[in-house]
This record gives C-alpha cells, sequence and structure tokens, in this order.
C-alpha cells in the first residue's frame, strides 16, 4: 500500500514556527528512524503531524509502540474495525513491524496524523 507524502509548504513551515512563537503549535516536528515506511517516507526525513485529529484509511498516523511505550511508532492507516480497533501496516512489509505482529490497537492510542514530509 504504497503512498506519497508531500513536501511542506512555506506556509506550513510557517505556521510551524509561528505557532511555537505564539505558544499553540498544531503543527509539531518528527524525525523518522527506520525504513517500515520506505519509500513513501525514508529514514532521517522529518515529516511534520497534527497532534489528536480523526484519521481514515490511508492515512498516515504517529503512536506509541504497543510493546515499548517510550517509542513512538509511524504507520499507514489500513482498516478501521468496529469498535474503535485499527490495522496498521508498513509501506516496507520487510523492514516493518505492524499489525500482522502486534494486531490491532485502539483508536485512541493515535497521537497525531502525518500531514507531510519537512
Amino acid at each position: 500500500m504504497n503512498g506519497t507524502l508531500r513536501k511542506s509548504t512555506w506556509q506550513e513551515r510557517l505556521r510551524f514556527y509561528s505557532g511555537f512563537y505564539f505558544g499553540f503549535p498544531r503543527l509539531r516536528q518528527l524525525k523518522i528512524q527506520g525504513n517500515s515506511m520506505s519509500p513513501t517516507i525514508e529514514d532521517g526525513e522529518i515529516v511534520l503531524y497534527v497532534p489528536r485529529v480523526e484519521v481514515k484509511v490511508g492515512d498516515i498516523v504517529l503512536m506509541p509502540h504497543p510493546f515499548k511505550k517510550s517509542v513512538k511508532i509511524v504507520k499507514r492507516l489500513s482498516e478501521i474495525h468496529p469498535g474503535g480497533r485499527l490495522t496498521l501496516v508498513g509501506d516496507n512489509p520487510a523492514e516493518s513491524t505492524d499489525s500482522r505482529t502486534f494486531g490491532t490497537i485502539s483508536i485512541n492510542s493515535v497521537q497525531g496524523r502525518i500531514e507531510c514530509k519537512w
């Protein structure tokens, strides 16, 4: 389920920086570590995400790893099940630990939706 992730616009970068200046960041940034979302997002790239928003199938989401709460993971939402359970997959299955390993996760675990690459 490979997709594309657009580059941020100058307006999004301005919103990112002005949010910190005025004390209410809406967009946040995250540096990606690993190849599980390659080729959409490569190791070392920086992405912008919106915290705590509604998500839909096809979105790339941020959440804590189900077994290592201090580790954040970024995966593509592939299915929404009844009861608010989600199936997440990496775009690079050979390099991804995802729902094929840890099963479905609660929609309440989603911490944000990836919007674009920096």
